[in-house]
């Protein structure tokens, strides 16, 4: 028989040579990849398909798309997908300069480098070419607002060509008349003058010599930055209130200050005079400068302490005492009526204790169960299904009443109604009556009905809001079309050219944005909708659509009204951004929709990510949101793929996917027919249009076309969280990860949880006492809440088998503490990486920790004579400092690599000696 390995590295360690490595300056290789695809907002482009890839420019290094039409001064959101991989982080954005095609380029060692190029595919074109005033400053570029950029104030920059002159090209079509204007980068700063210029482009790029006489005014800074930057950022009756700001000027900046109110009005003030409110002074605590003359300044200022339920609201406003003039903050006006309105509401910020331990249901109506014919007007049977899905199928409010029982055995204690106002399309995201129900899906009455019987079985019933925008056929839009400025409600939208230019949802014409500032349409909204849906129909909370269109303001005054009616309510948002966006929500709502969770699931399980990048995320997300920050997990939802279609119809992988997503902090919700195996029928990457169709079948009731396994799992899964109080209240912390296996609890004092997965293709066997570090002698006894599993310690340990492609939770019983690394031992895991036959990416030569020896040792690794290894240590997901080793043996074998803790940059590489089986 052969000697095992690890027999071996006791042998070795008797009788090892001292192998020094030589020390080389080898860089990682540059990130490259397969394929690099463009994804966005855009009208050109999509979120979903691969029809933008890019292709690889040798010469230059980096990825290039193909040209892409965008809209001048629109704000195009954006994201590359290499390998499959989406790009993490928040979306980046680019607003373009001018109608124009565009080439968007990824650097792959800098990926997140904002690059987008003109393309040059334009007809014809017009160099403007501009001289400024001399009282103009050096540090202000001026910019070009025109017709092809919808009159943006700061979306084309100049370039500079001489002490006071600048250029721009205009690009476009033969013969295309242009209309445009100067300014400093803002209306405010516009040049002095009664109309707008104009100009011909032309094939052969006319020229356009122009002169400003004099601005309106002049900034005061480059820019003013707040960021909601104060501390605490969830203040209580005791706390006064720390305000930052940062300025960058060239210019002198000595003083500012804070205009606030208490009373829920907004402030106003300017050069540290209140116009409305109270003021507080921002004092210069420090100014670093830069080699081109840019200062940037911190200035600090102090809101006093204020009671409980108070909505402070603010303003701020910098300037230099010698001169005339201030620049607020964020968005760097002049005039404080048109100045970034800042707040935060003062309490113990808590959420309600029955959202924590929420197991929500989402209910898409249309989809779910048609419980009345009668109300099918719109519903067209003889279509194909293809095209049925893109319109009304049927489903409706007396449908859902029917199935309350099913959702009630099923265990769930919250139902999600998508929105079902008056409106053109089922989805119910363009209303036409916030308070009124689409008789399509049945009625007020209805609704109430549904309501209390939810009730009546401790079910909370949470509503889909949808206070960004309406539809365009909603009265009061027809009416600011109508009448304009004489209209009620001109200004309940922001009209930026009456009547055919508006700002609207992500571009969308059918959808302009409510103007929430205006304070007649947030009276409407939180006086009338609000108390409608709250009190009228008696629903428990609300799910937020689109909760980053509205202002932070909005959401300080949206709080104070809803736990005005019911402090028990449960308010949480969608926020479809990066983790730092959503989590400057806390102190606002109760929570949120966890776009990065989903993320972090869908990478793993369907991009086939490491579960260290996955202990990662999770353990980064959980660290970021507050305690009393509700994350609503979910795997798929009504705006993404079907999470087991994208898995390949596999039902364990969903099993496994859900059994995550329960066991983790958070509030889990359950789109629709998940908890059936509810697919696709079709392909949404095959289509151009109505996507979404797909996401949003019909829900089978008939239990031959459901996957009653996967039902019964998320049954056991639903029965967990409320077993076990530390799946909704405990904290997380990660215990060990590799390339395959996560394992990690969920702890409180009374109760304790342990989650345990595998996605590798092999079974491992897991000393879970081990991976905690624990010495102490003691009985532990972990009970599966999912099936009748269970396993007992003996002695020192504790294993569990982890089977191939398995997701296990446990009870703890007993005591299992996690105990830090002894000395000697130092790290959790040290793994080895390196050239051939190493690699540089994965755990596949962990090292075993050897406790007489007081070394990290590697499996047996196969070298051949001569050839070089370059390789490292990952210490606890630390890469080891300092350069690549390198080691070169004498002749070919079986080698060990030692890893001392106390003596890090001592290494050393042993040969196995050879030996015959017995």
């Amino acid at each position: 028989m052969k000697i095992s390995w690890i027999w071996m590295i006791g042998l070795v360690l008797l009788f090892s040579l001292f192998v020094q490595p030589v020390a080389q300056n080898v860089q990682a290789d540059a990130k490259t990849y397969d394929t690099v695809v463009l994804r966005g907002s855009a009208e050109a482009l999509d979120w979903s398909s691969d029809r933008h890839p890019l292709q690889y420019d040798e010469e230059e290094g980096v990825w290039l798309s193909e040209p892409v039409t965008l809209k001048g001064g629109e704000t195009t959101e954006y994201k590359f997908v290499y390998d499959g991989t989406w790009m993490t982080g928040s979306n980046l954005t680019v607003t373009a300069p001018q109608d124009a095609a565009y080439i968007f380029a990824f650097h792959p060692e800098e990926e997140r480098t904002v690059d987008i190029r003109p393309a040059g595919t334009h007809e014809a074109s017009a160099t403007l070419e501009l001289t400024v005033p001399e009282h103009t400053p050096e540090w202000v570029k001026p910019t070009v607002a025109s017709s092809t950029n919808h009159f943006h104030y700061t979306a084309a920059p100049m370039t500079k060509t001489g002490e006071d002159t600048y250029t721009f090209t205009l690009v476009g079509e033969d013969g295309q008349n242009v209309s445009y204007i100067y300014s400093l980068a803002g209306k405010a700063y516009e040049e002095v003058r009664s109309e707008r210029r104009t100009v011909t482009l032309t094939k052969d790029s006319s020229v356009q010599n122009d002169t400003v006489d004099q601005w309106k005014t002049i900034p005061v800074a480059q820019s003013v930055t707040h960021d909601f930057n104060h501390e605490p950022y969830t203040p209580t009756k005791k706390d006064e209130v720390d305000v930052t700001v940062e300025v960058e000027h060239f210019g002198p900046i000595d003083t500012g200050a804070v205009y606030y109110t208490t009373d829920g009005s907004s402030p106003s003030g300017k050069r540290g005079e209140a116009e409305n409110g109270m003021t507080a002074a921002l004092r210069v605590v420090e100014t670093s400068g830069s080699t081109d003359g840019l200062k940037t300044s911190t200035l600090k200022g102090t809101i006093p302490a204020q009671k409980n339920e108070t909505r402070v609201k603010y303003k701020l406003d910098v300037w230099n005492t010698g001169s005339q003039g201030s620049q607020f903050a964020d968005n760097n006006v002049l005039a404080p009526e048109e100045a970034t309105e800042f707040a935060y509401y003062v309490e113990d910020y808590q959420s309600p204790d029955w959202a924590k331990e929420s197991v929500i249901y989402q209910i898409f109506v249309d989809r779910f169960r048609d419980g009345s014919e009668e109300n099918n007007t719109s519903v067209n049977p003889d279509l194909p299904t293809d095209e049925q899905l893109k319109g009304w199928m049927g489903g409706d409010l007396q449908g859902v009443l029917e199935k309350i029982d099913y959702l009630d055995e099923l265990g769930v204690n919250t139902l999600w109604i998508s929105p079902i106002y008056e409106g053109p399309y089922s989805h119910g995201y363009h209303p036409t009556d916030f308070m009124n129900i689409d008789p399509r899906f049945g009625s007020n009455q209805l609704m109430k009905e549904l309501v209390d019987e939810a009730h009546d079985r401790d079910m909370k019933v949470v509503y889909d809001l949808v206070p960004n925008h309406t539809s365009n056929q909603h009265p009061f839009f027809q009416d600011a079309v109508e009448k304009g400025e004489a209209s009620t409600y001109y200004e309940w939208y922001t009209f930026l050219k009456w009547p055919d230019e508006y700002e609207t949802f992500y571009d969308v014409q059918e959808l302009p944005e409510l103007n929430n500032d205006h304070p007649e349409t947030r009276t409407y909204m939180l006086e009338e909708v609000v108390p409608f849906w709250m009190e009228d129909i008696g629903v428990d909370g609300f799910r937020l659509d689109y909760a980053k269109g509205p202002s932070h303001s909005f959401w300080v005054d949206f709080r104070h009204q809803v736990k005005s009616i019911d402090s028990e309510a449960f308010i949480f948002g969608e926020v479809w951004d990066s983790l730092e966006t959503i989590d400057s929500y806390t102190g606002k709502l109760d929570g949120a929709i966890d776009f990065e969770t989903q993320s972090a699931i869908f990478n793993t399980y369907i991009n086939d990510e490491s579960m260290n990048s996955l202990a990662d995320s999770l353990m980064t997300i959980h660290e970021t949101y507050d305690e009393e920050f509700v994350p609503a997990t979910f795997l798929d939802s009504h705006d993404m793929p079907r999470f087991i279609y994208e898995a390949d119809e596999n039902e364990t992988t969903m099993k496994n996917a859900a059994t995550l997503q329960f066991a983790l902090p958070g509030a889990p919700i359950i789109y629709y027919g998940d908890e059936v195996g509810l697919s696709q029928s079709g392909d949404h990457t095959k289509v151009e249009e109505w996507k979404d169709r797909y996401y949003r079948e019909m829900m089978p009731w008939d239990e031959s076309k459901q996957n009653l396994d996967i039902k019964a799992h998320y049954e056991e899964l639903i029965q967990a969280r409320k077993d076990q109080p530390a799946l909704a209240y405990g904290d997380m912390k990660v215990i060990y990860s590799d390339d395959d296996v996560l394992v990690f609890e969920r702890r409180m004092p009374q109760d304790h949880v342990l989650t345990v997965i595998n996605k590798g293709e092999k079974s491992r066997t897991l000393n879970i006492k081990e991976l905690y570090n624990q010495k102490t002698r003691n009985k532990v006894m972990l009970q599966s809440v999912i099936d009748e599993s269970r396993t007992l310690s003996r002695r020192d340990d504790l294993y569990v088998k982890a089977d191939a492609h398995s997701a296990q939770v446990y009870d703890v019983k007993g005591t299992l503490t996690y105990e830090e690394p002894s000395e000697e031992k130092k790290y959790n895991k040290v793994v080895l990486r390196g050239s051939a036959p190493l690699d540089w990416e994965t755990d596949k030569h962990a090292l075993t920790y050897n406790e007489k020896a007081g070394v990290w040792s590697s499996a047996p690794v196969a070298l051949k004579a001569g050839e070089t290894v370059e390789y490292k240590f990952v210490r606890d997901g630390e890469w080891q400092e300092g350069e690549n080793l390198t080691f070169t043996p004498e002749s070919s074998g079986e080698y060990i690599f030692h890893f001392d803790p106390q003596q890090e940059n001592v290494v050393k590489v042993v040969q196995v000696p050879s030996s015959k089986a017995s």
